[in-house]
């Protein structure tokens, strides 16, 4: 890939970051955007795997992290663990999410589509964390209507970060 591919490639990215910024910010929301490398992905195998290709981010002071990755966006944020073990997570139905360690992030996670909510909580009563860790997925086309929609939806059932 030479540079001019390179910037046409990261071009795309970032209008998309700028798309949903807009969307945010537009909602009187504090944001703040970068581009951060050294973030972690899972392979094909589940296993986690470091990129040193840059994403951009946007921060959403005090409430989450939007991640707009080559082929997904994922939504970054931490709840408190006591108040998760008897949370429902209908509002969230359809949106698929892993939970994961604050402390030891790279670990086996808490909750993982396909994973029961019984072992899920099971996982959450063993651990002795304040505060666990939430990626939430969405396709890389989501609209930032909808993305606001969720961060709003976040602030209400008690997200931070």
């Amino acid at each position: 890939m030479d540079i001019k591919e390179l910037n046409e490639f990261y071009y795309k990215l970032q209008m998309r970051c700028n798309v949903l910024m807009l969307g945010l910010q537009h909602r009187i929301l504090e944001t703040e955007g970068g581009g951060y490398n050294g973030h972690y992905y899972k392979d094909s195998e589940g296993m986690y795997e470091r990129a040193e290709y840059p994403i951009p981010v946007i921060t959403v002071k005090g409430l989450c992290d939007i991640e707009v990755n080559l082929d997904s966006v994922s939504v970054t944020a931490k709840r408190n663990r006591l108040n998760t073990l008897d949370y429902s997570f209908s509002r969230f139905s359809g949106v698929p999410f892993e939970v994961f360690s604050i402390e030891q992030y790279l670990d086996e996670d808490y909750y993982a589509p396909g994973m029961s909510m019984e072992t899920f909580r099971e996982n959450m009563r063993k651990s002795q964390e304040k505060e666990l860790g939430f990626s939430f997925q969405f396709d890389r086309e989501v609209g930032r209507d909808k993305m606001y929609e969720f961060v709003r939806l976040l602030r209400e059932e008690g997200f931070y970060y």
